[in-house]
């Protein structure tokens, strides 16, 4: 889905797109959307990347597809959906003292 193909999905105006294009924007909100929701409450995530998912989950809910969703964005949901995949470090666990 995001890393298929070419660099980014067609971030041409809606009305530019081809109709193939405009299938795999939809296709691609889509796929996008439910992954977005999942990671914004997540725990490693600073107050503006929380925020900038929100944002986003409101834009493709709003659209659907049809607005796009620019190459920085899409450097920045990469970076965050990096983010939190990785293994959250583990934290010593406190030794007893007795």
């Amino acid at each position: 889905m995001l890393n298929e193909g070419s660099l980014y999905p067609p971030t041409k105006p809606w009305r530019e797109l081809t109709r193939q294009e405009q299938r795999e924007r939809m296709e691609t909100s889509a796929d996008l959307l439910p992954i977005l929701q999942w990671n914004r409450g997540d725990p490693r995530l600073t107050p503006w990347e929380e925020a900038f998912l929100t944002g986003m989950v409101q834009h493709i809910r709003t659209f659907h597809g049809a607005a796009k969703i620019s190459p920085k964005q899409w450097d920045q949901i990469r970076r965050i959906l990096d983010k939190v995949a990785e293994d959250p470090a583990e934290e010593p666990e406190p030794e007893e003292t007795e």
